[in-house]
C-alpha cells in the first residue's frame, strides 16, 4: 500500500506520476501486489510503502543465529547517505549520483535467493543475516552481535564503497545519522588506531535500500559466493568474521 505526502499545488504532477510509477514497478518486480494507498497534502514530498505478507517459518533467517567462525559477506557497497548529502549541495557529479541511485533501486532478491540456495534453516550453512539501513553497517551488525551473543571483527579495508563516497566523507558531507549512530554505539565500537575517520564514517553511514550482511559457515563460503554470482549480485565482499565474546563486541581493524 502506498503512503504519500506531496505538495500537489507547488510541484509538477508529472513528478508525482514518476514517483508512483517507480514504486509500482518495484512492487511488481518483487512479486507483490499494490492494493491502493493513502495520500495527504504536505509541504515536503514523502513516499513509502506499507507491506503485509506471509512467510514460511522454515525459511526465515533472523539476526540471532550467528556462530563464532562464521564469515560475514556484504552484498552492496556503502555510502548512499554520504552521496545523497553531497548531491543536496550540488557537489556530486551526475554519473556518481546515478550509480548510487541504481544501487538503491536494486532489490535484494538475488542475495536472498543465493542464501536459500546455500541453505537456510537449522543445521544448514546460513546462520544469520541483517539488512543494512538507517543504523549503518556497524549499527546493524551490533544488533546482530547482541541478538546472537557474539562479537564481530570487521576489516575496514574490505568494505565495498560507492564511487567518491570516502572522498565526500572526508570533505564533511555526512548525514545527521552519522552523528546519531556514533552516539548510539559509543564505547561498544572498538576502532583500530589505523582506521581513518572517513572510512569509519562509511561504516556508520545510514543506507537507503542497503544490502544484506550474511553470516555463513566458513566451509560454505565459496558456495554462497558462487550462488551470489549466479544470481547477478555484483557485490560479494567478505568483510569480517564472527568471534566468541561474552558481550556484543564490534572490532573494526
Amino acid at each position: 500500500m502506498n503512503i504519500l505526502c506531496y505538495p500537489i499545488k507547488e510541484r509538477d504532477p508529472l513528478e508525482l506520476a514518476q514517483i508512483l510509477r517507480g514504486g509500482a514497478e518495484k512492487v511488481a518486480e518483487a512479486g507483490a501486489v499494490l492494493v491502493g494507498g493513502h495520500s495527504v497534502e504536505d509541504s515536503e514530498p514523502k513516499f513509502g510503502l506499507s507491506v503485509t505478507g506471509l512467510v514460511d517459518p522454515n525459511h526465515i533467517t533472523s539476526n540471532a543465529g550467528a556462530k563464532p567462525g562464521d564469515v560475514v559477506v556484504l552484498t552492496k557497497p556503502l555510502g548512499t547517505g554520504i552521496i545523497a548529502t553531497a548531491a543536496k549541495f550540488t557537489h556530486c557529479p551526475h554519473d556518481v549520483f546515478a550509480y548510487a541511485c541504481n544501487q538503491m533501486a536494486t532489490l535484494n532478491a538475488g542475495a536472498a535467493a543465493a542464501m536459500r540456495e546455500t541453505g537456510i534453516g537449522a543445521g544448514l550453512a546460513i546462520h544469520a543475516a541483517t539488512d543494512i539501513t538507517g543504523f549503518g553497517l556497524v549499527g546493524h551488525l551490533y544488533q546482530l552481535a547482541r541478538a546472537s551473543k557474539v562479537g564481530i571483527e570487521i576489516d575496514s579495508s574490505a568494505i565495498p564503497e560507492l564511487p567518491s563516497a570516502v572522498e565526500f566523507a572526508k570533505a564533511g558531507y555526512l548525514t545527521r545519522g552519522d552523528k546519531d549512530n556514533r552516539a548510539y554505539l559509543g564505547d561498544l565500537l572498538n576502532v583500530g588506531a589505523n582506521v581513518l575517520d572517513e572510512r569509519l564514517s562509511l561504516l556508520l553511514d545510514p543506507q537507503t535500500s542497503g544490502g544484506l550482511a550474511i553470516c555463513v559457515a566458513e566451509l560454505a563460503l565459496d558456495t554462497l559466493l558462487e550462488h551470489l554470482k549466479r544470481e547477478g549480485v555484483e557485490t560479494r565482499a567478505v568483510i569480517g568474521r564472527i568471534i566468541a565474546s561474552d558481550s556484543p563486541t564490534l572490532v573494526v581493524v
